[in-house]
C-alpha cells in the first residue's frame, strides 16, 4: 500500500508542476507574482516580476483581459513606482507613477505621486552586504567627518586671507590645518571604500543587461550549498548566501531564494552539507522548477583557499559553464571576494545576446549568433517577434516595443558566426519563422 501512495503523490506533484509551467509566461502571471512579493515587502524582487510583465504587455489598464471574458486591474508601472518609493528611489518612483497615470487613472497612483512630490520618499535602504547596525555606524562616522571637514575648511579659508601677514609660527599652524584636512579626506575615502566593498565591480562586466530586450523571465538559477572540503563548517552557508546575493545584484538571472532551496533539500533528505552529486543536483533543480542549478565546493588548507563552481542545465544535465577562484589567504573577506568573482565570471560567460532566425528547416533552426558573441552548445535562446512601438501618450517618446514570445530554442551546434538550434518549447498558437528575433535566456 505504501508504494502505491508514494506513486500517487509523485503523480500529483508532477501534474501540479506541469499545470504551473503551462500557466507561466503570460504578463498577468508575472504581475500577480510581483504583487505577492510586494505584499511581503520584497520590493527588489517584485520590481523584477513587474519588469517581466511589462516586457510582454507594456500599458497599465484598469480592465485588462486575461482570457475569455475574465478581466483584471493591471497596473505594473504603478506598482513598480510604489516599490521604488519604498526603496527610496524618488526619481524612478516618479517616472513609473507618471507613466501609469498617462495610461490609466488610479487613486493609488495619485496618492503616491503626492507622496513623492512632498518629499516623503523613505531614505535609501541599507547597503547590501552590511548589517543595519554597521551601516548606521558608518553613516554617523561619515557625517562626523563631513562636519569636521567643513569646520577645518572654514578655518583654512580664514587663515589663507591673512597669509601674507602671518609669522613663521602662524604659517606652521596653517600647514598643520592642511595636513589634518588631507588626513580627513583620506579617512573619508577609506570609509567610502568600506561602504562600497560589498558592491559588485561594475567595470568588470562585459555587457549591460539593461540594454538587451527582455522577453518574460530570464534564466532562473538555484544556488545549492557548496561542499566544504575542510575548514570552517560555517563557510558552506556563507558561500551560498554570498553567491546568491552577488548573482542577484547583477540583474542578469532570476535567483531563487535560499529558503525555497532549503525546503526542497529538507524534503528530499539531502542535508545542507553541500555534498550533492550532479545527478541529484539536477533532480533538485527539476523539483524546484529552475532552468539551471549552481553547485560547487570550497577547499581550505595551509596554502590558502580554492573555490570551484559549475552551472548545470536542469533539462539535459549538461554543464553550461564552470569557474574557479583561488586565494593565498583563508579569511572570510577573501572567501566573499572569491564568491563575488565567480558570480561575475558566470555573468560574463553566459552573455545576453540578440540575433535573428535566418533559416527554418523541419529539423533545425539557423541563427546568426555564434562563438564570436559568446554562444556555446547547450545554451538556450528565446525567440520572439516585435510589434508596434509603445510611445509615451504625453511626450511622444518611444518607450519600448510590444513583444510576443514565440518559444524557446536549444543550441545544438555553434560555429563562429552562426548556430543551429532545435525547438524545445513553442507557445500555443504561435509560429516561428525566418526573420523572428532571438535573445539569450
Amino acid at each position: 500500500m505504501k508504494p502505491f501512495k508514494v506513486s500517487i503523490l509523485a503523480f500529483l506533484v508532477v501534474a501540479l508542476g506541469a499545470g504551473s509551467a503551462a500557466a507561466a509566461g503570460k504578463p498577468w502571471n508575472y504581475y500577480e507574482e510581483g504583487q505577492k512579493l510586494m505584499a511581503q515587502g520584497k520590493w527588489d524582487r517584485a520590481i523584477d516580476e513587474f519588469k517581466a510583465a511589462v516586457s510582454l504587455e507594456f500599458k497599465d489598464n484598469a480592465q485588462f483581459r486575461t482570457y475569455g471574458m475574465h478581466f483584471i486591474p493591471y497596473f505594473p508601472h504603478r506598482d513598480m513606482g510604489i516599490c521604488y518609493f519604498n526603496l527610496g528611489d524618488a526619481a524612478a518612483a516618479k517616472r513609473e507613477l507618471e507613466l501609469s497615470a498617462a495610461f490609466a487613472k488610479s487613486g493609488k497612483t495619485t496618492e503616491y505621486l503626492a507622496k513623492v512630490g512632498s518629499g516623503a520618499v523613505p531614505s535609501a535602504p541599507v547597503t547590501a552586504g552590511l548589517s543595519r547596525e554597521e551601516d548606521e555606524k558608518l553613516t554617523r562616522e561619515r557625517e562626523r567627518l563631513e562636519l569636521e571637514k567643513k569646520r577645518l575648511a572654514a578655518e583654512l579659508a580664514a587663515l589663507e586671507t591673512q597669509k601674507k601677514a602671518q609669522s613663521e609660527a602662524e604659517q606652521k599652524a596653517l600647514q598643520e590645518q592642511k595636513d589634518k584636512l588631507a588626513k580627513l579626506e583620506a579617512e573619508k575615502a577609506a570609509l567610502e571604500r568600506e561602504r562600497s566593498s560589498s558592491k559588485l565591480p561594475i567595470g568588470a562586466l562585459t555587457y549591460d543587461e539593461s540594454r538587451v530586450t527582455r522577453v518574460g523571465q530570464r534564466m532562473s538559477i538555484a544556488v545549492l550549498p557548496f561542499e566544504n572540503k575542510g575548514g570552517d563548517p560555517g563557510l558552506t552557508g556563507m558561500v551560498q548566501d554570498k553567491m546568491i546575493t552577488s548573482l542577484y545584484s547583477l540583474k542578469r538571472f532570476k535567483i531563487l531564494e535560499r529558503t525555497q532551496i532549503d525546503k526542497v533539500l529538507g524534503e528530499q533528505k539531502l542535508g545542507m552539507t553541500g555534498a550533492i552529486d550532479q545527478a541529484k543536483a539536477v533532480k533538485v533543480g527539476k523539483l524546484i522548477g529552475v532552468d539551471a542549478i549552481l553547485i560547487g565546493s570550497i577547499t581550505t588548507g595551509g596554502l590558502g583557499t580554492g573555490m570551484d563552481a559549475r552551472l548545470i542545465d536542469t533539462e539535459n544535465g549538461t554543464i553550461i559553464t564552470a569557474k574557479d577562484a583561488m586565494s593565498d589567504r583563508s579569511t572570510l573577506a577573501d572567501v566573499r571576494m572569491m564568491a563575488q568573482s565567480i558570480a561575475i565570471d558566470i555573468y560574463n560567460d553566459v552573455p545576453l545576446v540578440e540575433g535573428y532566425v535566418i533559416r527554418m528547416d523541419a529539423a533545425k533552426v539557423l541563427l546568426d549568433v555564434g562563438t564570436a558573441k559568446g554562444m556555446r552548445k547547450g545554451m538556450k535562446m528565446v525567440v520572439f517577434k516585435e510589434g508596434e512601438a509603445i510611445t509615451h501618450p504625453v511626450t511622444g517618446e518611444i518607450l519600448n516595443k510590444q513583444v510576443t514570445k514565440l518559444g524557446e530554442l536549444l543550441l545544438t551546434e555553434v560555429q563562429d558566426r552562426m548556430s543551429e538550434a532545435e525547438i524545445v518549447e513553442k507557445e500555443t498558437g504561435q509560429t516561428i519563422a525566418t526573420g523572428n528575433k532571438v535573445v539569450a535566456k
